[in-house]
C-alpha cells in the first residue's frame, strides 16, 4: 500500500511537470513593448480625453479611439465605434451641452462607424465611395450618410470652424478620408498610421497597398501636430506618421530586394501550385521581418507579430496592384 501510494505520487508529480512542460513549449515569446507603445491610463470613467487645440477632442479607450470637434452652431463627430457606443457620448457631455449636428465617417468598416446610431438626427458625411459600399451592404447599424462629396476635397463649416475632407484616392479602403482641422492643427486618418505600431496584419485588409504610399504623402503635405488613426493607446506627432511611412517604404524595398533573390522551390508534388507559393511567401517573408525587426524592434511595437504576414501581402500586391510605385512617394 505504501508502495503504491509513493508511485500514485510520482506519477501526480510527473503528470504536473509534464504539463508545465507542455505549456512552455506552447508559449509563443514576443518582443517586449517600446515604451512609446505601452497603454496609457485612463480615467475611472474607462477612457482618456484628450483636448487639441482650441476646439477638438479625442476619446480613447483601449485600442479604440474616435474625435469630436465642438463648435458654437453644434459638435462634429468623426467617427463613431461600436466599442466607444457609451463612451463617446459620455465623453461630449463632459465638455459641451451643445447637440451632435454632424458625424463624419472616414470609411465604411463596422469596427469605427458601428455605433453612429446613437446620433440621432446628425447629419451623416462620408466620400460617395464609402456611401457606395453602405449601399451596396446595407447595414442598420450603418446607415447610409444623407450628404456625400465627389472627388478630392469638401470643406465643411459649422459654426465658424472649417473641417477639411479630403480624399487621397483608394487606400485602406475605397472613400478612405483624411479629415483635417487647421485651427487645431488635428489631422485624423482611420487606419493609415498606428503611432508607435507597425501596421494592422496584412495592412488590415487593404483596398490598395500602393494608394496608402499616395496618402501619406498627401497627410504629411498638411499642417499638423496630432494626428489620429483610430487605433492604439494614444494620439500621433508627425514625427509619427514619418516613422510609420518610413517603415512602410523599408517594408516595400526590402520585400523587393528578397522577390529577386529568394529562389523559388518547388513543393514536393510540382503540380501544387498553391504549396509552392506558400513555400516562397514564408521564405520572402522570413528574410524581410529578420532585416526589419532588427532595425525597427525599438521604434515600434509589433515589428516581430505582423510584418510577416503584412509582407506576403505586399509581395501579392506587387505583383498585382503595381510593380513599380512612383519615386516621389518614398520622398
Amino acid at each position: 500500500m505504501k508502495n503504491l501510494k509513493i508511485v500514485i505520487g510520482l506519477t501526480f508529480l510527473f503528470v504536473i511537470q509534464f504539463s508545465q512542460n507542455v505549456k512552455a513549449q506552447n508559449k509563443t515569446e514576443f518582443l517586449p513593448l517600446p515604451s512609446q507603445s505601452q497603454p496609457q491610463k485612463e480615467s475611472d470613467n474607462g477612457y482618456i480625453l484628450q483636448k487639441v487645440g482650441e476646439n477638438s477632442y479625442v476619446v480613447i479607450s483601449g485600442f479604440v479611439q474616435a474625435s469630436f470637434v465642438v463648435t458654437s452652431a453644434g459638435v462634429v463627430v468623426i467617427d463613431a465605434p461600436p466599442a466607444l457606443s457609451e463612451k463617446l457620448p459620455l465623453a461630449i457631455k463632459s465638455v459641451t451641452s451643445q447637440k451632435v449636428t454632424h458625424v463624419i465617417l472616414t470609411h465604411d468598416h463596422f469596427d469605427h462607424i458601428g455605433g453612429v446610431t446613437k446620433f440621432k438626427g446628425a447629419k451623416l458625411i462620408a466620400h460617395e465611395e464609402t456611401s457606395k459600399l453602405l449601399r451596396l451592404y446595407p447595414d442598420s447599424l450603418r446607415p447610409v450618410p444623407s450628404s456625400s462629396f465627389k472627388g478630392e476635397k469638401k470643406i465643411l463649416k459649422v459654426g465658424g470652424i472649417e473641417i477639411q475632407l479630403l480624399y487621397p484616392g483608394p487606400n485602406h479602403e475605397s472613400g478612405n478620408i483624411i479629415v483635417f482641422v487647421p485651427k487645431d492643427k488635428l489631422a485624423i486618418m482611420t487606419d493609415l498610421v498606428m503611432p508607435g505600431w507597425v501596421p494592422y496584419r496584412g495592412w488590415g485588409n487593404a483596398d490598395n497597398i500602393p494608394g496608402i504610399f499616395k496618402a501619406y504623402k498627401e497627410l504629411l503635405k498638411l499642417d499638423f501636430d496630432t494626428y489620429v488613426g483610430g487605433h492604439v493607446y494614444r494620439t500621433g506627432t508627425r514625427k509619427d506618421v514619418e516613422d510609420s511611412r518610413d517603415y512602410l517604404i523599408d517594408l516595400w524595398k526590402e520585400t523587393n530586394n528578397a522577390i529577386g533573390t529568394v529562389k523559388f522551390n518547388a513543393a514536393a508534388e510540382p503540380a501544387n501550385v498553391w504549396a509552392a507559393q506558400t513555400v516562397w511567401f514564408n521564405d520572402v517573408a522570413n528574410v524581410v521581418t529578420e532585416k526589419l525587426v532588427n532595425k525597427w524592434k525599438a521604434k515600434l511595437g509589433g515589428t516581430d507579430t505582423f510584418t510577416h504576414d503584412t509582407v506576403v501581402s505586399t509581395v501579392i500586391s506587387i505583383f498585382t496592384d503595381s510593380p513599380k510605385i512612383p519615386e516621389e512617394y518614398f520622398k
